[in-house]
């Protein structure tokens, strides 16, 4: 299951917020300055949309992580189980 800590800051609210907004997200304050943000499938951010700076952006996950990275790139990061199987492109 993928999943991402983020600091409880106001800097990443939006990605708090925008991961409660998404029913198939479990987000779990673990206190001490830690969300924990989950889902059976994947996590997917848009950075327009959650109106973040691209300084924050790229640090998202400075709180850790648990999967694989499938595309970071300036508007869009999704993270999947780090057990699935990527396509080359070449099937």
């Amino acid at each position: 299951m993928p999943s991402m800590f983020v600091l409880d800051v106001a800097e990443f609210a939006c990605v708090v917020e925008a991961a409660r907004a998404n029913p198939e997200y479990t987000v779990t304050d673990l206190g001490k300055g830690y969300i924990h943000i989950e889902s059976p499938t994947e996590l997917a951010f848009n950075r327009k949309e959650m109106k973040m700076k691209p300084a924050l952006w790229y640090g998202m996950f400075t709180a850790g992580m648990e999967g694989q990275i499938v595309e970071f790139g300036r508007e869009w990061v999704r993270l999947v189980n780090a057990d699935v199987q990527l396509s080359s492109g070449d099937d």
